[in-house]
């Protein structure tokens, strides 16, 4: 679970990132943003859902070898009926998405380097492939069973066939839950995977809508930094204390749920990770002096380079 740390340093990261001059609107900036800030933990979630995925798949092959064993005597059952071509069509589709499956689990196989760090980009896509495929070949087994009620003879003679196709509806099943663990609260098997996903989820939302509630009231933040520090001018402090500045001051000013002394404390502390040297001091004073309600000017800590200068 990511702590309230990681939420709020990350907070500061995107309003960084989203006030750059000459830089991507924070709309623009969202999904490059989060691309790289959840590198790392999508590379760990896209190895357990491989994991599950390959885990799930052990013994299907049987089944499936025993679907093919079938098939050419159920072809030959339902071709004995003219009327039953729809039936005859729906099973070459069935055994078609099968074999389509094998061969996309053995890609996934070969691709799939466990002791990486990163995931082959490649290796997402066919993760993709695979749950789409999934999802055709059930819905395919359900309309074969469907159009079966309508042939109660050949019905009655399918069943060897029909226990295969059903056999591997199961597998499927347990893929849907690696696909959707939130849908699946109390299954073990993919604790891990729904924890991992509701985790990623959680700290999405609450990154974006701290950083929305910070930029949506950015004059106001910024009203408040001209009342304290002297000739206050956005590119005149340093662009990294001027976001840590913003979520401090909206914390102090905007949220009751947050303690004042945890709020100054926290924003120093990430001021001595991601600020200059002289960061933590300036950060304190300013914020100390709205919190007390003071109206004592302060120096700005200016931008160290003229790059930053310019931003």
């Amino acid at each position: 679970m990511h702590s309230r740390r990681e939420i709020r340093e990350s907070a500061i990261q995107f309003l960084y990132s989203s006030d750059l001059e000459g830089g991507a609107s924070a709309e623009d900036l969202c999904e490059t943003f989060w691309a790289l800030v959840l590198e790392s933990d999508h590379n760990k979630l896209t190895k357990a859902t491989v994991k599950a995925i390959l885990h799930f798949n052990q013994g299907r092959q049987g089944r499936f070898t025993k679907l093919i064993d079938r098939a050419p005597e159920a072809d030959s059952i339902i071709g004995a009926h003219p009327d039953a071509e729809k039936l005859k069509l729906k099973l070459a589709e069935i055994l078609k998405l099968e074999n389509n499956w094998q061969a996309l689990v053995d890609r996934i196989k070969r691709l799939f380097k466990p002791d990486s760090e990163t995931a082959d980009p490649e290796l997402l896509d066919l993760i993709e492939k695979f749950f789409s495929l999934n999802r055709s070949l059930t819905i395919q087994r359900r309309e074969w069973n469907l159009l079966l009620q309508d042939f109660p003879v050949i019905n009655r003679q399918l069943e060897s066939i029909k226990a295969s196709i059903n056999a591997l509806q199961r597998v499927s099943d347990r893929i849907d839950m690696v696909e959707s663990p939130d849908k699946f609260p109390d299954h073990p098997d993919i604790k891990h995977l729904r924890e991992t996903s509701e985790d990623l989820n959680h700290f999405r939302k609450e990154v974006d809508s701290l950083s929305s509630a910070v930029l949506n009231r950015k004059a106001d933040l910024d009203s408040k930094i001209a009342e304290i520090v002297s000739n206050y001018r956005p590119e005149r402090i340093d662009p990294v204390d001027r976001a840590i500045l913003r979520l401090g001051i909206y914390e102090i000013c905007f949220r009751e749920d947050i303690p004042t002394p945890v709020a100054i404390n926290e924003a120093i502390e990430i001021s001595r990770r991601f600020g200059s040297t002289d960061s933590p001091r300036f950060i304190n004073g300013v914020l100390d002096a709205i919190a007390k309600g003071s109206k004592e000017q302060i120096a700005p800590v200016e931008p160290s380079s003229p790059q930053e200068s310019e931003q």
